[in-house]
């Protein structure tokens, strides 16, 4: 039983897989707040881009 229990003890396996999956946890989670930031800022840019065509009037230049 010792040899069990000094077995488990020594063995770092199941740590190194936890560190693993709290990385991929923590990237996957950036990115999320990533495109979340960027998806809104886009949306804001082509929201002013739209309003200022909307607005826009065209002149003709005047004929020969």
């Amino acid at each position: 039983m010792s040899d069990l229990i000094k077995h488990f003890r020594h063995n770092e396996r199941g740590a190194t897989a936890t560190e693993y999956a709290m990385l991929i946890v923590f990237v996957a989670l950036a990115i999320a707040v990533g495109a979340n930031i960027l998806g809104t800022g886009i949306s804001s840019l082509f929201s002013t881009i739209g309003a200022d065509i909307s607005s826009f009037t065209p002149t003709l230049p005047p004929l020969p």
